[in-house]
Parts: structure tokens; sequence; C-alpha cells
């Protein structure tokens, strides 16, 4: 099953006003599908926080699937 990094961003501005975007928290997922995985990330980030809308605490959520490893830095099983 794939794996996803996930990360939900809030957009805050500094004493200045320019606008810099801060991580609320990250997740690894394992997913069938990147919707999959969207919504899995929301449940455990609702549940970390005790809310029922992840929008509360951050604007957006950026789904990535993780970098190969290189040839021969695989782990053996």
């Amino acid at each position: 099953m794939p794996s996803f990094n996930v990360r939900f961003i809030k957009t805050v501005c500094d004493d200045t006003g320019h606008e810099h975007r801060a991580c609320q928290a990250t997740f690894r997922v394992h997913a069938a599908s990147l919707s999959a995985a969207a919504q899995q990330a929301e449940t455990d980030f609702c549940r970390q926080k005790g809310v029922r809308d992840w929008t509360i605490f951050a604007d957006a959520m950026e789904l990535r699937t993780p970098p190969a490893l290189p040839p021969g830095m695989g782990w053996l099983a």
C-alpha cells in the first residue's frame, strides 16, 4: 500500500504584515489512493487536536508521495 506525507499548513502574518506558511502538523499515511490518504489525515489531525473541522487550525493540506530510495538503499525483507 502506498504511503503519503501529509502536512497541514496555516498562513500567518508577522508584525510587518508579511505572510508566512506555518506547518501545524505532519503525518505519514498509508492508503490506497490520494483521496483516501487525505481523508485519513483529516481524521488523524482532528483526533489529535480534538476538533471536528481541521480548517480551524490550518488553511491547506499538502499531500506528497515520499521520494523513492536510490537503488541499494532500500530495506531487505
